[in-house]
Protein backbone atom coordinates (compact mmCIF):
# COMPACT_ATOMS: atom_id res chain seq x y z
CA UNK A 1 0.00 0.00 0.00
CA UNK A 2 2.65 2.29 0.77
CA UNK A 3 4.96 1.71 -2.40
CA UNK A 4 1.37 2.28 -4.51
CA UNK A 5 0.91 5.44 -2.24
CA UNK A 6 4.30 6.93 -3.17
CA UNK A 7 3.93 5.85 -6.71
CA UNK A 8 0.64 7.84 -6.78
CA UNK A 9 2.07 10.80 -5.40
CA UNK A 10 5.07 10.70 -7.91
CA UNK A 11 2.39 10.06 -10.43
CA UNK A 12 0.86 13.57 -9.42
CA UNK A 13 3.93 15.98 -9.09
CA UNK A 14 4.94 13.98 -12.50
CA UNK A 15 1.73 15.53 -13.92
CA UNK A 16 1.95 18.71 -12.37
CA UNK A 17 5.26 19.13 -13.28
CA UNK A 18 4.44 18.59 -17.17
CA UNK A 19 1.36 20.65 -16.86
CA UNK A 20 3.70 23.41 -15.93
CA UNK A 21 6.30 22.65 -18.45
CA UNK A 22 3.28 22.84 -21.18
CA UNK A 23 1.88 26.66 -19.44
CA UNK A 24 5.19 27.48 -19.73
CA UNK A 25 6.57 26.84 -23.06
CA UNK A 26 4.62 29.99 -25.13
CA UNK A 27 6.04 32.32 -22.47
CA UNK A 28 9.81 31.07 -23.05
CA UNK A 29 9.33 30.55 -27.02
CA UNK A 30 8.34 33.91 -27.35
CA UNK A 31 11.32 35.48 -25.05
CA UNK A 32 13.51 32.81 -26.93
CA UNK A 33 12.29 33.96 -30.20
CA UNK A 34 10.83 37.57 -30.04
CA UNK A 35 8.69 38.18 -32.65
CA UNK A 36 11.00 40.74 -35.26
CA UNK A 37 10.22 44.24 -35.30
CA UNK A 38 9.77 46.58 -38.54
CA UNK A 39 13.44 47.77 -39.10
CA UNK A 40 12.06 50.38 -41.54
CA UNK A 41 10.61 53.51 -39.18
CA UNK A 42 7.45 54.82 -41.19
CA UNK A 43 6.33 58.39 -40.29
CA UNK A 44 7.55 61.99 -41.26
CA UNK A 45 9.90 62.24 -44.79
CA UNK A 46 12.49 64.23 -45.69
CA UNK A 47 14.08 64.41 -48.82
CA UNK A 48 16.30 65.94 -51.84
CA UNK A 49 17.79 64.92 -55.12
CA UNK A 50 19.39 66.39 -57.99
CA UNK A 51 20.15 65.06 -61.93
CA UNK A 52 19.64 65.75 -65.54
CA UNK A 53 16.48 67.13 -67.10
CA UNK A 54 15.69 68.21 -70.44
CA UNK A 55 12.70 69.04 -72.12
CA UNK A 56 10.61 67.06 -75.02
CA UNK A 57 8.41 69.14 -77.15
CA UNK A 58 8.41 72.16 -78.59
CA UNK A 59 10.31 73.90 -75.69
CA UNK A 60 13.36 71.12 -75.95
CA UNK A 61 13.60 72.14 -79.24
CA UNK A 62 14.94 75.32 -78.26
CA UNK A 63 16.86 74.03 -74.87
CA UNK A 64 19.54 72.08 -73.48
CA UNK A 65 20.29 69.72 -71.36
CA UNK A 66 19.85 71.03 -67.56
CA UNK A 67 19.68 69.91 -63.85
CA UNK A 68 16.81 69.26 -62.07
CA UNK A 69 16.42 70.02 -58.30
CA UNK A 70 13.81 68.67 -55.57
CA UNK A 71 12.84 69.40 -52.20
CA UNK A 72 9.85 66.85 -50.66
CA UNK A 73 9.03 66.93 -47.13
CA UNK A 74 5.65 64.15 -46.49
CA UNK A 75 4.30 61.80 -44.20
CA UNK A 76 3.84 57.98 -44.55
CA UNK A 77 0.35 57.01 -43.67
CA UNK A 78 1.18 53.40 -43.83
CA UNK A 79 4.42 51.46 -45.21
CA UNK A 80 1.97 51.21 -48.54
CA UNK A 81 0.69 55.21 -48.71
CA UNK A 82 2.00 58.25 -48.02
CA UNK A 83 1.59 62.23 -48.79
CA UNK A 84 4.15 64.51 -50.01
CA UNK A 85 4.89 68.09 -50.76
CA UNK A 86 7.34 68.79 -53.96
CA UNK A 87 9.30 72.07 -54.88
CA UNK A 88 10.90 71.39 -57.99
CA UNK A 89 13.08 73.73 -59.96
CA UNK A 90 14.79 73.15 -63.34
CA UNK A 91 17.56 75.03 -65.06
CA UNK A 92 18.10 75.28 -68.73
CA UNK A 93 20.20 77.20 -71.24
CA UNK A 94 18.39 78.35 -74.26
CA UNK A 95 19.61 76.88 -78.09
CA UNK A 96 18.38 79.09 -80.07
CA UNK A 97 19.01 80.70 -83.34
CA UNK A 98 20.28 84.47 -82.93
CA UNK A 99 18.68 86.59 -82.68
CA UNK A 100 18.14 86.62 -79.15
CA UNK A 101 21.51 86.08 -77.48
CA UNK A 102 21.94 82.61 -75.84
CA UNK A 103 20.60 82.76 -71.85
CA UNK A 104 19.58 80.56 -69.71
CA UNK A 105 15.88 80.11 -67.60
CA UNK A 106 14.56 77.96 -64.88
CA UNK A 107 11.10 76.75 -64.43
CA UNK A 108 9.32 76.16 -61.02
CA UNK A 109 6.69 73.40 -59.87
CA UNK A 110 4.98 73.31 -56.27
CA UNK A 111 2.77 70.61 -56.09
CA UNK A 112 1.02 67.88 -53.78
CA UNK A 113 1.73 64.04 -54.46
CA UNK A 114 0.36 60.84 -53.71
CA UNK A 115 2.95 58.00 -53.03
CA UNK A 116 2.70 54.61 -53.01
CA UNK A 117 5.08 52.43 -51.79
CA UNK A 118 5.77 48.53 -52.43
CA UNK A 119 8.41 47.60 -49.44
CA UNK A 120 10.48 44.38 -50.42
CA UNK A 121 12.58 44.68 -47.50
CA UNK A 122 15.40 46.73 -47.28
CA UNK A 123 14.03 48.53 -50.19
CA UNK A 124 10.96 50.31 -51.09
CA UNK A 125 9.83 50.60 -55.03
CA UNK A 126 7.47 54.03 -55.12
CA UNK A 127 5.70 55.74 -57.32
CA UNK A 128 4.58 59.35 -57.41
CA UNK A 129 2.23 61.19 -59.22
CA UNK A 130 0.45 64.49 -58.42
CA UNK A 131 -0.57 68.31 -59.43
CA UNK A 132 0.21 71.92 -58.40
CA UNK A 133 1.39 74.89 -60.15
CA UNK A 134 4.21 75.30 -62.60
CA UNK A 135 5.83 78.93 -64.11
CA UNK A 136 9.19 79.75 -65.58
CA UNK A 137 11.67 82.56 -65.32
CA UNK A 138 12.58 84.20 -67.74
CA UNK A 139 10.02 84.86 -70.53
CA UNK A 140 13.05 84.24 -73.21
CA UNK A 141 12.09 81.77 -75.40
CA UNK A 142 10.55 83.90 -77.94
CA UNK A 143 10.69 81.70 -80.80
CA UNK A 144 8.44 78.91 -79.22
CA UNK A 145 4.90 79.44 -80.07
CA UNK A 146 2.87 79.74 -76.55
CA UNK A 147 6.18 79.74 -74.58
CA UNK A 148 5.28 82.11 -71.35
CA UNK A 149 6.26 82.86 -67.71
CA UNK A 150 2.58 82.32 -67.08
CA UNK A 151 1.18 80.33 -64.20
CA UNK A 152 0.15 77.14 -65.34
CA UNK A 153 -1.62 74.27 -63.80
CA UNK A 154 0.81 71.48 -63.58
CA UNK A 155 0.80 67.33 -63.38
CA UNK A 156 3.83 65.13 -62.76
CA UNK A 157 4.62 61.21 -62.49
CA UNK A 158 7.92 59.43 -61.03
CA UNK A 159 8.61 55.94 -60.61
CA UNK A 160 11.77 55.26 -58.09
CA UNK A 161 13.45 52.98 -55.45
CA UNK A 162 14.90 53.53 -52.31
CA UNK A 163 17.23 51.58 -49.96
CA UNK A 164 16.93 51.82 -46.39
CA UNK A 165 20.96 52.10 -44.74
CA UNK A 166 21.75 50.12 -41.58
CA UNK A 167 21.10 53.51 -39.83
CA UNK A 168 17.59 52.78 -40.10
CA UNK A 169 16.12 56.59 -40.41
CA UNK A 170 18.79 57.21 -44.19
CA UNK A 171 17.64 55.89 -46.88
CA UNK A 172 18.97 56.66 -50.64
CA UNK A 173 17.66 55.97 -53.87
CA UNK A 174 16.99 56.99 -57.45
CA UNK A 175 13.80 58.60 -59.64
CA UNK A 176 12.71 59.40 -62.65
CA UNK A 177 9.60 61.23 -63.89
CA UNK A 178 7.79 63.58 -66.27
CA UNK A 179 6.24 66.88 -65.60
CA UNK A 180 4.26 68.66 -67.44
CA UNK A 181 1.60 71.82 -67.67
CA UNK A 182 -1.56 72.52 -68.99
CA UNK A 183 -1.15 74.86 -72.06
CA UNK A 184 2.28 74.60 -71.85
CA UNK A 185 4.49 73.50 -74.84
CA UNK A 186 6.76 71.01 -73.48
CA UNK A 187 7.46 68.37 -71.35
CA UNK A 188 10.46 67.72 -68.76
CA UNK A 189 11.75 64.67 -68.20
CA UNK A 190 14.25 64.08 -65.80
CA UNK A 191 16.12 61.37 -63.21
CA UNK A 192 17.44 62.10 -60.18
CA UNK A 193 19.62 60.70 -57.29
CA UNK A 194 18.14 61.16 -54.30
CA UNK A 195 18.66 61.36 -50.43
CA UNK A 196 16.15 61.11 -47.10
CA UNK A 197 15.62 61.07 -43.86
CA UNK A 198 12.56 59.44 -42.07
CA UNK A 199 11.79 61.69 -38.91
Amino acid sequence: MCGMGVEMRGSFFLGLLFCMCLTGAPASAEEACPKPKDSIPRGMIVSTGVGPSFWLGDVGSDSQVGMNYHFNLGYELLPYLGFEASWTTGSHNTDQPHPPAEGSYSTYALQGLLRVNLPLGRFDLFAHGGAGLMWAQPDILVRVEDFNSDLHLAWSADLGFAWHSSRRRIWLGAQAGVLGGVDFPGYLLSASVVIGLSL
